[in-house]
């Protein structure tokens, strides 16, 4: 019985090909999308679980605000590296804890003996610690002792390879220049450490040991921020361990505070808590401490990706249902042979499942063929077949496919097989089509999705283009920055090539910003604004608008010492009128009095979804911290590669160990808006694919109309209706279902669309052309589409529909 039952299938599939092409084709698209969608979620729980050890390991995090984007404290991985001490101390179900470098530079140059030196990202330095806690498997050297002595360094056994072109590199030396003006002193590799299979959070190339980690600074009021991991003797019950971690925390910072001779009250106020917790290693992804999620950033790809896959579903469906009456009599006869109604429901069930195998092989084979673009459009590395978690990928490809045969096939295998055989033999289909209210609310469906497509790419685009044509409050064009500190023999030899304008660094550019909190007294009241430290040419270099009073000028030799320029923002917290007024920061023997020369407009230099902060900025040591690594030099002439080469010329003749980085702030500025527009690309391409399937539905279900109504449109004919009339009526009724979906899809898109417009301190107002556009361009789509079908109906013979009656 099964073997005939696939014959009549095949020859059916094959016997209808353009509806199976169309059918196969709809749900390969579909789930081609969800595959790649299942890669990436894949991907991302993966991450540290290279080894079961990992469950014990524990992530610190500190409640601070250094280095914040808006300046208020939050849970931070970065920690005082006194606390790995104290854990040691304290927490006695730790049996081991490290200390990692932040690594606030990009990248690091590799130094190998008679070798040009190379950048590279992912160099860390740690303590001795670092191979107790973390468990990687040493194919040379000894974990135990890898970083036992200075100046050691372990490596990755891809990154050895691509060093010295093979892994056994046990006692060679490199030298690792964390920075331009870097002492490079050679370290010796004593071990090299096997690729993790799966992703991991404290990613690294090589692991150096310098002995930096082991000291803690001597003053009370020092603060070293690194990373501190934790390994436990078993895994522990965090509720209870982050209750102990507290306890001790405040302890020890009412110690420390004491020493300082701060009041821990006074210091913790308005809402600032003080806060140490620990975080299981294996959450520490899904869970990161100032940026969004990686399941928040994916939302709209998941909802688009399930859309598109649910769109793909209703269009089988509708699909299937138009060609029952084909498949009427093949029932009515196997009714009568005595085949019961759940083995037509098997038969046709086993029809759905072919084809939705086959859409699935095909969509491997798209996903094959997408994967590298996707990689590219997402910055990651993923693989089909290449994948250390291929068994469990094609299990839920296999689930996968059982939910779809059950979802595309169940409905239309039910109302196929429930035909009345008396009367679909007798030719008799009226009383046979069944569930039509349905197949309308599947095709309102499909077109409130396609429609909230439609409208989602034209608020995300005017919005994208908003952004690009903003005033960001200073000009960008002929600006590069360097990634280094300001150093003035270098400066000044830059100053004398032809081309360059201004040389000037900041704490403060789009592409490398970090916040400093300040407090100040003005007016006998607090007020806690973001420091910015600039050199003279800064402002001028970024082309910012004086609002009031002036700038900072060499000629002003006070500017040096204690003069302040406010933004617009820092203005109008403080009254407006400030110019000429003064100001205090610091307390006792380090309280210093600033008075305010100028106000400029406030200029961008972080993403656009945070409000730019009150800033005051200071041409002073005072003004907080000089280390910038941004040098911002400013072109007055459209020759930049003539005179970046020229500033690398001179760059290389006083740093020949470590090459120049350098990115210009146009450059910075489209990566910001490359998140938006990745979206806007993925929604276009779905919004495509998802208005075809719309109207391939609905080409199925006008079709299915048509036959369903042809004596009925033959009588017309007979008694003088027009073709035209019998278009327009056939239309009508598809007419109301594209409109209905419009009205629901209005609510849903601008819902939606509001809701993601949110995530923007700076925005457009809701526009109301993107609901007109999709609404206008559906209904004229949907009208072609099925007037095409209505023709066909509308010009047929009559007497061929009802000789026979």
């Amino acid at each position: 019985m099964f073997k005939i039952n696939l014959k009549i299938a095949l020859r059916n599939l094959w016997k209808n090909k353009t509806y199976t092409a169309i059918n196969i084709g709809g749900l390969a698209l579909g789930l081609t999308a969800f595959i790649l969608l299942l890669l990436f979620i894949n991907n991302e729980k993966s991450y540290d679980t290279w080894d079961p050890q990992l469950k014990q390991v524990y992530q610190i995090r500190e409640r601070h605000d250094f280095f914040t984007p808006d300046n208020k404290p939050r849970w931070q991985h970065i920690t005082d590296s006194r606390i790995g001490n104290l854990l040691k101390e304290k927490i006695p179900q730790f049996s081991a804890v490290t200390k990692i470098d932040n690594g606030w530079g990009n990248s690091y140059s590799i130094k190998i003996e008679n070798k040009e030196p190379i950048l590279v990202s992912d160099i860390k330095n740690a303590d001795s610690m670092f191979f107790k806690v973390f468990p990687y498997e040493f194919l040379y050297g000894d974990e135990k002792t890898a970083l036992s002595k200075p100046f050691t360094v372990v490596v990755k056994q891809s990154f050895a390879k691509k060093l010295f072109g093979t892994d056994q590199v046990l006692g060679k030396q490199i030298s690792v220049l964390a920075w331009r003006g870097d002492e490079a002193k050679p370290m010796t590799i004593t071990g090299v450490v096997k690729d993790t299979e799966t992703p991991e959070t404290v990613a690294f190339n090589a692991m150096t040991h310098t002995g930096r980690r082991e000291v803690d600074p001597d003053r009370p009021q020092s603060t070293n921020y690194c990373q501190v991991y934790a390994l436990a003797t078993q895994k522990l019950d965090t509720t209870n361990l982050n209750k102990t971690l507290l306890s001790t925390y405040i302890t020890f910072k009412k110690a420390n505070f004491a020493k300082r001779e701060i009041k821990f009250e006074d210091f913790y106020k308005n809402g600032y808590n003080p806060g140490l917790k620990a975080v299981p290693m294996t959450e520490v992804h899904i869970n990161p401490t100032v940026n969004s999620t990686w399941l928040e950033k994916i939302k709209p790809l998941i909802a688009i990706s399930l859309f598109l896959l649910l769109i793909s579903i209703i269009n089988f469906v509708n699909l299937s249902t138009a060609q029952s009456v084909q498949r009427a009599k093949e029932v009515g006869v196997k009714k009568v042979l005595g085949v019961y109604k759940q083995q037509l429901v098997r038969q046709f069930l086993n029809e759905a499942a072919i084809q939705s195998f086959v859409a699935t092989l095909i969509a491997v084979v798209l996903v094959e063929i997408l994967l590298p673009s996707f990689n590219r459009q997402f910055d990651i590395n993923l693989s089909f077949w290449y994948n250390n978690h291929l068994g469990t990928l094609l299990l839920q490809l296999f689930g996968l496919f059982l939910l779809i045969t059950l979802l595309a096939g169940f409905y239309p295998a039910w109302i196929i097989s429930g035909f009345n055989p008396v009367k679909v033999l007798k030719g008799n289909y009226e009383t046979s089509f069944k569930g039509i209210a349905l197949r309308n609310a599947l095709v309102i469906l499909q077109f409130v999705i396609a429609v909230t497509f439609i409208i989602g790419i034209g608020v995300i685009h005017l919005q994208n283009e908003y952004i690009a044509h903003k005033d960001l409050g200073f000009d960008r064009s002929k600006l590069i920055n360097i990634a280094t500190n300001y150093e003035d023999n270098f400066v000044e030899r830059i100053k004398h090539i032809p081309g360059v304008q201004y040389v000037g660094t900041t704490t403060q550019v789009m592409g490398n910003s970090f916040n400093v909190p300040h407090e100040i007294k003005y007016n006998n009241q607090e007020y806690n604004l973001n420091t910015v430290t600039v050199s003279m040419e800064t402002l001028p270099a970024l082309g910012v608008e004086v609002v009031k009073g002036r700038i900072f000028g060499s000629q002003y030799k006070q500017d040096t010492v204690n003069t302040a320029v406010l933004n617009e923002a820092a203005a109008k917290l403080l009254g407006n009128d400030v110019v000429g007024k003064f100001y205090k920061s610091g307390k006792d023997e380090f309280q210093n009095t600033f008075q305010i020369v100028g106000v400029i407009k406030d200029y961008n230099n972080e993403s656009f979804d945070k409000a730019v902060l009150p800033t005051v900025y200071k041409v002073t040591e005072l003004g907080g911290t000089s280390s910038t690594n941004n040098l911002l030099v400013k072109f007055n002439t459209s020759q930049n590669k003539a005179v970046i080469q020229a500033i690398e010329k001179e760059w290389s003749k006083l740093y020949p160990n470590f090459p120049m980085q350098y990115t210009s702030l146009e450059a910075a500025f489209k990566k910001e808006l490359q998140s938006g527009e990745r979206i806007m690309q993925i929604m276009l391409l779905f919004s495509v694919i998802s208005v075809a399937l719309s109207l391939l539905g609905l080409f199925a279900l006008s079709a299915f109309m048509a036959q369903r109504r042809t004596k009925e449109i033959a009588i017309r004919k007979i008694l003088g209706a027009s073709d035209l009339q019998l278009i327009n009526m056939l239309n009508r009724s598809f007419l109301i279902l594209v409109i209905t979906a419009n009205v629901i899809s209005w609510p849903v898109a601008y819902i939606l669309t509001r809701q993601w417009l949110t995530g923007f301190a700076y925005r457009i107002d809701m526009p109301i052309w993107p609901f007109v556009i999709a609404t206008v361009s559906s209904v004229l789509v949907a009208i072609l589409t099925t007037s095409m079908q209505a023709r066909k109906a509308a010009v047929n013979n009559p007497v061929n529909a009802l000789k026979y009656e």
